[in-house]
């Protein structure tokens, strides 16, 4: 009995120094987990100093290191993950669930499919206005500016939502709208969603894969071959021809086309599913090869280098309108230099603007206005505007808003005007460059919020049968005025 005990205590002690030795040693080799994270620095006492010590950041972050870098962590969690899907179909990829059938999805796809995320019409009119100025100016150089509306899982395969989000009973989605206005003023677009879901029924491939959130590889081939056809007939250069070599059929999904299943972080993967995927050449280009600019999201990561560097000449790749693509995970990122950016957009050949419906809510990530204002720099938008982009383009303080709207039973427009008129009115003083029209903005948002002063201009309103906000914005000029006057 008393060696059965001791054997039993030697086998838990072991099991607790194990992780200590393959967190100093890496007795084993692990799979590294899959995500958006980037992992800490690994724990070391160099990092103590005595300030570090009393102000608890030794501490915080010393702990936090341990933690990630725990012997045996990735191996754990995977085990964790693989329980959780298999006896409870729980996923612990944040931001994705398991629709019907198997199929995967992130979950921002379906909210826009819906109409959840719809920012109303007024934000899109503005943004494709201002989209359309900027490609007419651009045209005047000859350099066409092509938008691309990518596509969205959500609208590609709805029939595999879930029940709870109820997609029967979608209402107006970005997407809608975005291409419905876009055709009423004229703006020329190229609906990669719209092509998709008409060769759906057809494809002898899927064009979108079970376990992915973007193209599948084999659909990537297509987006190319008819980018490329877009960009000779505007530009009137000849571009590459696709030749496919061989098509390597597979019973299981590779590469971006299981991109959601290497997120779950599971021991097994997820049951096979067949997939082609094209080899593919190019064409050499006897005059010479165009100078592109693109600004998009994570889609065009899957054309950058396959197809993307030999479509063009030089290429520059504005991931999501803020970082410059390869360097945009680096710590920090490496940021677009936007200074002097009308010539910089003048220095290219072709320039693609390519958005997925996921990212319709961000209303191109600030890229047609900061066109605008490039060549119109006479313009000055206003800090509550740019207030209310931030909110679009910040994907939690965007989420944030969506379940307020919820709550409060409002429209998601008129909660993020809301949110944005409260920081501007908290943070006015803190302001960088600050303007007229700002100060007037001000002084009318805080006399909006005196019940007796909005009734007074409601009642004068309706004597000069004339806007209620025309009168307040006259009302905050005087008293603009006036304040001017005491100083």
């Amino acid at each position: 009995m008393h060696k059965v005990k001791t054997i039993v205590f030697l086998v838990v002690l072991a099991a607790l120094a194990l992780p200590v030795f393959q967190l100093r040693y890496s007795i084993f080799s692990e799979w590294l987990l899959k995500g958006y994270e980037l992992p800490s620095a690994p724990p070391e006492l160099k990092y103590f100093t005595w300030q570090r010590w009393f102000s608890q950041d030794f501490q915080q972050v010393f702990t936090t290191r341990l933690n990630e870098h725990t012997g045996f962590r990735n191996t754990l969690i995977r085990i964790r993950n693989q329980y959780d899907y298999t006896c409870f179909g729980i996923t612990h990829a944040e931001g994705f669930l398991e629709g019907k059938d198997g199929y995967f999805f992130e979950e921002d796809y379906i909210h826009e499919y819906t109409g959840k995320y719809f920012i109303g019409t007024k934000a899109i009119d503005k943004k494709l206005s201002r989209l359309k100025n900027v490609m007419d100016s651009l045209a005047s150089y000859n350099i066409p500016l092509i938008l691309v509306f990518e596509s969205g899982k959500g609208s590609f395969y709805p029939e595999y939502i879930p029940d709870r989000f109820h997609p029967e009973k979608r209402t107006q989605s970005n997407y809608d709208y975005f291409v419905a206005r876009s055709t009423e003023i004229g703006l020329p677009f190229l609906d990669i969603n719209h092509y998709f879901l008409e060769m759906k029924d057809t494809s002898v491939y899927p064009l979108f894969p079970k376990y992915g959130m973007h193209w599948s590889l084999f659909g990537v081939r297509l987006v190319a071959d008819t980018l490329s056809k877009l960009i000779a007939r505007a530009t009137g250069r000849t571009m590459p021809t696709f030749k496919v070599h061989h098509l390597h059929q597979s019973d299981k999904s590779l590469g971006f086309d299981y991109d959601i299943g290497d997120m779950l972080n599971l021991i097994f993967p997820l049951k096979h599913t067949p997939g082609a995927y094209p080899i593919v050449s190019m064409d050499s280009i006897p005059n010479g090869k165009l100078s592109a600019l693109v600004v998009a999201d994570s889609y065009y990561i899957m054309l950058v280098e396959s197809y993307g560097k030999k479509m063009f000449g030089k290429q520059d790749f504005w991931y999501y309108n803020s970082s410059v693509y390869p360097h945009q995970n680096e710590i920090p990122p490496v940021k677009v230099d936007k200074t002097g950016l009308r010539e910089k957009l003048k220095q290219h050949d072709v320039i693609l603007l390519m958005v997925s419906e996921t990212n319709l809510h961000c209303c191109f990530w600030g890229f047609a206005d900061e066109a605008y204002s490039a060549f119109h720099p006479e313009i000055k938008d206003s800090q509550l505007e740019g207030i209310e982009n931030s909110i679009r383009i910040d994907r939690e303080w965007f989420r944030f808003m969506v379940r307020k709207s919820e709550e409060q039973k409002k429209p998601l427009d008129e909660v993020i005007r809301s949110d944005a008129e409260y920081a501007f009115l908290s943070n006015y003083q803190n302001l960088e460059g600050k303007g007229y029209q700002d100060t007037i903005q001000f002084f009318k948002l805080n006399l909006s919020y005196n019940p007796e002063w909005v009734a007074r201009m409601t009642k004068k309103a309706m004597q000069l049968n004339i806007p209620v906000d025309s009168v307040m914005v006259r009302e905050a000029v005087d008293s603009y005025n006036q304040s001017k006057k005491k100083q």
